[in-house]
């Protein structure tokens, strides 16, 4: 069999690799790559991760999704109610808010045990080996590692014990050169891969989280891990001009913004930058809410339809079967369980997706997302295809998805530039985009600030492109 990947993790072309012998088909690449990427893209992500998932199943010759994002606690009980709030310059400046009381309920390994159960045609200890080998052994940090290791590993990484050990190496070493070793998430990983994935949610792992979550006076208990629940086949269905487009309809608000910003961008206006602005504000205004968002966001697709920190891992197989998933643990905590050697996330603490405020109502619900992963067929292909790049992630991909039905050609529709226009009317732009105005500022060509879209599909034969703006990683076997 033949199999395609593309990503914007580095070592998740190693991972692919290492099992490339043995017949793999686009479900083993999807989860061997997540794991490793889990490992690997240090502090960009970690292995209590959120994500969503759409994909092409050959089996019933159809899209599907899977929502694995993250859900808040049925109640915050804990100890700890203050906001830690630290500020980094990372992307321009942002502020977050550290430390276990930020920490929401993810869904990761229930989607991997979903895709494996349903799909995976190897042992999982062989899915786990390239994994749990660089955990143990160590490896050298990939760019994006670096670049935001060197933003936070004096503030958000200095604020719990087990962080500081795990990084002393990068302290006395440097960034450059500095190896690192998880040889706890190693032997976590290793118990995983013996005793499924479902442990995480309702085993021995869920059990030593909750206890570090519960001393550090975090809000979620074990109950919250194991009525975890994924959200299935809540999916879109669009065509736009020759191709159509599948995503998820709600709770995230990720695929309904990728088309409007494709009407926009195909819209006959005359101000392209204000349009872009009024969708941006939309968004801002009237989705980025909790109360009956699911709803709002599936009323607007259909009316569409009527009219007209994360990481990208895509896959596909001679099989027909294709994934696209994009996944986050927002800006991370800064704790790392003691007990499993996993860095926790700090989902709660992401104060621009959270406008009810820190630990406003949110009880048990879905958090705010903007990932879209995509797939997008026409009558000869079908692709998987999505991003990360936070607010970004929606006009990245109308952009490309707009490009390619101009020229047909993922490769040049993929390294086209892009520009974003912000809700302060301000806009970034790769030189060649768009016209020089007073609102634009310009920055080098492949400026990773605009995403990564990664592309893998099949027409006469699989085929993968990857993005310059995130390492240009692709591979096919």
């Amino acid at each position: 069999m033949k199999v395609s990947l593309s990503s914007t993790s580095m070592q998740s072309l190693d991972a692919a690799k290492a099992i490339s012998d043995l017949n793999p088909n686009a479900a083993d690449l999807l989860i061997t790559s997540i794991l490793t990427s889990m490992v690997a893209d240090l502090g960009v992500i970690t292995p209590t991760s959120g994500g969503l998932l759409t994909f092409f199943d050959s089996d019933v010759n159809s899209a599907q999704t899977v929502d694995a994002y993250f859900v808040a606690p049925k109640k915050f009980g804990g100890d700890d109610v203050s906001q830690n709030k630290i500020a980094i310059a990372y992307g321009g400046y942002v502020e977050t808010c550290t430390g276990v009381n930020t920490f929401a309920i993810p869904g990761i390994y229930k989607l991997m045990e979903y895709i494996y159960q349903k799909k995976a045609s190897l042992p999982l200890e062989v899915l786990f080996e390239y994994p749990v080998s660089i955990a143990k052994d160590g490896f050298k940090l990939n760019e994006t590692s670096k670049e935001y290791l060197g933003y936070t590993l004096d503030s958000l990484f200095s604020i719990n014990d087990e962080a500081l050990k795990t990084f002393k190496v990068l302290k006395e070493d440097g960034l450059d050169n500095g190896i690192i070793k998880l040889e706890k998430l190693a032997d976590t990983y290793a118990h995983m891969s013996n005793n499924g994935f479902e442990d995480f949610n309702s085993g021995d792992i869920a059990k030593e989280l909750t206890k570090t979550i519960n001393e550090g006076g975090g809000h979620a208990t074990f109950d919250d891990f194991n009525s975890y629940e994924l959200i299935h086949d809540s999916i879109f269905e669009h065509k736009f001009n020759n191709i159509k487009i599948y995503g998820h309809k709600g709770p995230s608000i990720g695929g309904l913004m990728v088309l409007k910003y494709l009407n926009a961008l195909t819209s006959s206006t005359d101000n392209l930058e204000e349009t872009l602005l009024n969708v941006y504000l939309e968004r801002k205004q009237n989705f980025e809410i909790f109360e009956n968002r699911s709803s709002l966001v599936k009323q607007e697709i259909e009316k569409l339809s009527s009219s007209p920190s994360t990481i990208q891992i895509s896959t596909s197989d001679t099989d027909n079967n294709h994934y696209s998933i994009t996944f986050s643990s927002g800006y991370g905590s800064g704790v790392i369980c003691k007990r499993t050697g996993m860095f926790f996330n700090n989902s709660l603490g992401e104060i621009e997706l959270n406008p009810q405020g820190f630990l406003g109502n949110t009880y048990n619900e879905r958090l705010i997302s903007n990932m879209s992963p995509l797939i997008v067929s026409n009558k000869e292909s079908i692709y998987a295809l999505g991003s990360p790049g936070a607010d970004r992630i929606s006009t990245a991909l109308a952009q490309v998805i707009n490009n390619y039905i101009n020229n047909n050609d993922w490769a040049s529709a993929i390294s086209k530039p892009r520009f974003h226009v912000n809700q302060d009317k301000s806009v970034r732009a790769e030189p060649e985009s768009i016209e020089e105005n007073i609102n634009v500022t310009f920055t080098n060509p492949n400026d990773m600030y605009f995403g990564g879209v990664c592309v893998t599909g099949i027409n006469d034969d699989v085929v993968a492109y990857g993005d310059k703006r995130r390492g240009d990683i692709s591979w096919t076997n």
